[in-house]
């Protein structure tokens, strides 16, 4: 089982969908979120790894933000190895969700 299939299965997708939802009607949400995201992704239960920063972005009508994969060429810390293990992620499964959503 990949990383997105984990997430879908432990219903951690449906949480960032229906937060990704909440954060384009809500620009009281978007301040919030872009000035804090840690603590709004975990009032929302999306988990984020306590060692990784964390960014909300939103792409506009005259901005498009691309998330590129981390360097496969980097040395990772046997913790951060552990917390990848299995591919994917949560950047990858948000990045995912973001496609589909600016798809639809």
């Amino acid at each position: 089982m990949n990383n997105i299939e984990t997430l879908v299965a432990a219903g951690e997708m449906q949480q960032f969908v229906a937060f990704t939802r909440k954060y384009q009607e809500s620009p009281d949400l978007q301040a919030r979120a872009e000035a804090n995201p840690r603590a709004v992704l975990s009032e929302h239960n999306i988990p984020v790894p306590p060692n990784q920063d964390v960014r909300i972005v939103a792409n506009t009508a005259e901005t498009f933000n691309v998330v590129l994969p981390p360097d496969p060429n980097a040395v990772l810390a046997d913790e951060d190895l552990l917390a990848v293990a299995g591919g994917g992620g949560p950047k990858t499964a948000s990045c995912f969700i973001s496609c589909i959503l600016s798809f639809s």
